[in-house]
């Protein structure tokens, strides 16, 4: 049975993709983990920056009252970062609780609001801060494939 590589944000599964039949045999997936980890980051630096821009859907205006608001007493902070806390924790890993283990990967934001921001609420709408491109995903099977291949090499199995 092949291994599947499944990525899910905030109870949404994004991607669910099979490795080659060599990734079978791996039980530690570490090195691989870590690699995906920094790309992570680096996206969400720009997902951040673009003001979710990066990820193919701009972060709508916030309204203006809140607007004025932000501006008389947070001037000049972009979206999503009145206080740092929430780019802190997805572009530099700042407080994101990090678990990589052998055969996963769980990063999880130790505030509560992203999911908020995520999904939207009758309120507010959504501002999407985790948003995976397809090159994203590619890169990172990509870089999964590449782990396995060099696996199967070092085991003499090609």
């Amino acid at each position: 049975m092949p291994l599947v590589l499944r990525i899910s944000i905030m109870g949404e599964e994004i991607v669910a993709r099979a490795l080659s039949r060599f990734g079978e045999g791996i039980t530690d997936f570490r090195p691989a983990w870590n690699d995906i980890l920094l790309d992570f980051l680096q996206i969400e630096e720009e997902q951040f920056n673009s003001q979710g821009a990066r990820g193919g859907t701009p972060w709508p205006a916030l309204s203006p009252a809140y607007a004025a608001w932000k501006e008389k007493n947070f001037p000049g902070m972009p979206l999503l970062q009145l206080t740092q806390r929430m780019f802190g924790q997805f572009a530099a890993g700042a407080g994101l609780s990090i678990d990589i283990a052998p055969l996963y990967m769980r990063l999880t934001p130790t505030i509560d609001y992203p999911v908020y921001h995520q999904q939207g609420t009758s309120h507010m709408p959504a501002r999407r801060v985790i948003q995976l491109i397809e090159t994203d995903k590619m890169r990172w099977m990509k870089m999964l494939h590449n782990y396995v291949y060099d696996k199967a090499k070092e085991a003499h199995l090609l």
